[in-house]
């Protein structure tokens, strides 16, 4: 498996070099998926070993709970329109994304996360712990994510000249090696409190309490890239065995809900602004479900106030991982 996990991960290493000279978003993740898929689909053995694959998992919880600051979710009741209008589309996306998906044919609980209107990441470790497919997960996100994100820099575009992702830092100070450490324990918590998904919810607890002590700390760019690299070569190698024409027909429907989740979005951002004091580019990116970063430089560079942005998607992402095994339940549910 060792042999096989290193071919793997050499391969996503290319995907996400590639991907990165085309600037896609998340290009570690998506480079690396695309990458490995494609290699899968022509009949290469892939695989990632799953030891190493939830390591990605712990690094991507400490990742998030590092950006969840308890002042920005407090200072979302000031901004209840928009906040109101994101829970309103939360459930369009999951019952218009559910509509679609199913007609693709990919299972009833796998259509559920296929529609999760936003947090790629997430979305697939949820998935992996409730047995989905992560094939058609992957597609679906992907396309969405892609789709988004450009459609976000695009319109940035027309107010600035250029729009680039802030780096992090290059090294490990011994301030970014605390949540390292502490993740494992809150790891080994959340298996003795039997948590669901105690390897990403620990360690995105551990980020959380770190980043709310007042103690700034930031993971460093090489381990966060590690940590997407592989996580998109695990997706990626999930398609040993698949064929090119399944991959097209869901895709399909993937970029059908893409637009169906840019369309309503800029509805409801024209809707608020027009009741609101609030600017309707504003609203749209705390909508869109693209990536927190990505959104938040975006709105840094249009002059819109970062923290409005990302506490929006911050409180989704929170709604989404506690809402999970309950949807769970009743896609299950509905299956029967």
């Amino acid at each position: 498996m060792v042999k096989t996990t290193l071919k793997t991960i050499g391969l996503g290493c290319l995907g996400g070099v590639i991907a990165t000279l085309f600037s896609l978003p998340l290009a570690w993740m998506l480079g690396a998926l695309f990458m490995v898929m494609g290699t899968s689909l022509v009949g290469v053995r892939t695989g990632v070993d799953k030891r190493l694959h939830r390591v990605a998992i712990a690094l991507l919880g400490l990742f998030i709970g590092s950006r969840i600051q308890a002042d920005e979710l407090v200072s979302l009741v000031q901004w209840y329109p928009s906040v109101l209008a994101m829970l309103v589309y939360m459930g369009l996306m999951l019952a218009g994304g559910y509509w679609i998906f199913t007609r693709a044919k990919v299972g009833r609980m796998d259509a559920m996360f296929c529609a999760y209107p936003g947090s790629m990441n997430s979305a697939l470790v949820l998935a992996e712990r409730a047995n989905g497919d992560l094939r058609w997960i992957a597609i679906s996100h992907s396309l969405r994510l892609v789709t988004v994100v450009s459609g976000a820099a695009l319109l940035a575009s027309l107010f600035v000249d250029d729009v680039t992702l802030q780096s992090a830092p290059a090294s490990l100070s011994i301030m970014d090696g605390l949540p390292v450490l502490l993740a494992p324990l809150c790891w080994w918590l959340g298996i003795r409190l039997r948590i669901p998904l105690p390897e990403f919810l620990g360690p995105m607890a551990a980020g959380a309490m770190i980043a709310n002590m007042g103690l700034n700390y930031s993971l460093p760019t090489w381990v966060v890239f590690a940590a997407f690299l592989v996580l998109g070569s695990s997706v990626g190698a999930r398609f040993s065995g698949t064929h090119w024409s399944q991959v097209f027909s869901v895709g399909r429907y993937g970029m059908l809900y893409a637009l169906f989740a840019l369309v309503v979005a800029a509805l409801m951002a024209w809707l608020v602004a027009s009741l609101t004091p609030l600017t309707f580019v504003a609203v749209l990116l705390a909508l869109i479900p693209g990536g927190v970063g990505e959104m938040a430089v975006i709105a840094m560079v249009m002059d819109i106030d970062p923290v409005y942005v990302v506490s929006h998607h911050i409180l989704r992402l929170l709604l989404l991982i506690f809402m999970t095994p309950l949807m769970v339940r009743m896609a299950k549910g509905v299956a029967e």
